[in-house]
């Protein structure tokens, strides 16, 4: 190969790089090829070009990929298409066990009342033996209302007061006989039994305008009450009875009332 045709060649090789090499590097290959004698040197001569060309190859293609860079593909590898995931199951709503206390009180808000406890549940059970209760003595509380009537389970005998309740003694017998005070006459009443209610401290002349004989209507047991004595400051009343039972005897307020309660 002719100096001339290797030059040329490398020349077109040069020329063909996509931007064209440093001048100097360009002049330097030029005048390194022309500077010597064609005689004995052709060989190494040669293989310096050859290296100059791959420097220049090298050269130009850092230069393209610098400028112009190389753009990676935007489509992204193929990638497995996940299993389609079933939505989840909707579970059941469990219920809260039921209580059936109190409910839970709200902050701030007012306190629920207490409900009241029945009447009955506070009075004194039935009993056959006699009873009695301190009370007022001195002096003589007068007697106001008296009255008798059916209550459920029991027949009720009640005396009112205008003061304090006195002292009192219900005092069973096995008949409707009684003995009138102070005369000391006997009296027998309807039924076959009868309770003696014997009141210490009271009196019915001049505050009791009431009837002192009473025959109830609708009683299952009670059939009679009557005063049988009012004296020196002791007022007695018999019940006359259908026959014997139990009974209870209490007092209340507002206004004072001695309670006897006859078990039907």
């Amino acid at each position: 190969m002719s100096q001339r045709r290797l030059r040329d060649e490398l020349r077109d090789v040069f020329d063909t790089l996509s931007e064209p090499a440093h001048p100097a590097l360009s002049a330097r290959i030029r005048a390194e090829l022309t500077s010597r004698p064609a005689t004995g040197v052709r060989a190494p001569r040669l293989a310096a070009a050859v290296a100059v060309l791959a420097a220049v190859l090298v050269v130009g293609s850092l230069v393209f990929v610098g400028r112009h860079g190389i753009t990676p593909s935007s489509t992204p590898a193929h990638q497995p298409t996940p299993a389609p995931t079933a939505p989840p199951t909707a579970q059941p709503a469990v219920p809260g066990p039921t209580t059936t206390g109190p409910p839970t009180p709200v902050p701030g808000a007012p306190a629920p009342s207490a409900t009241p406890a029945s009447p009955a549940a506070s009075l004194p059970a039935f009993s056959c033996s006699a009873q009695s209760g301190q009370g007022s003595t001195s002096p003589p509380v007068g007697l106001t209302a008296v009255r008798a009537s059916a209550q459920s389970g029991y027949d009720r005998f009640v005396v009112q007061f205008g003061g304090p309740v006195p002292q009192y003694t219900v005092q069973p017998q096995s008949s409707a006989t009684f003995v009138q005070d102070p005369s000391g006459q006997r009296v027998t009443l309807a039924g076959s039994a009868g309770l003696l209610v014997t009141l210490q401290g009271a009196r019915s002349a001049g505050s009791y305008t009431g009837s002192t004989d009473q025959r109830p209507s609708g009683t299952a047991v009670l059939e009679e009450a009557r005063q049988v004595g009012d004296f020196e400051g002791v007022v007695h009343w018999g019940l006359g009875l259908s026959h014997g039972t139990c009974f209870r005897a209490f007092t209340l307020m507002n206004p004072s009332r001695l309670v006897v309660d006859v078990q039907t």
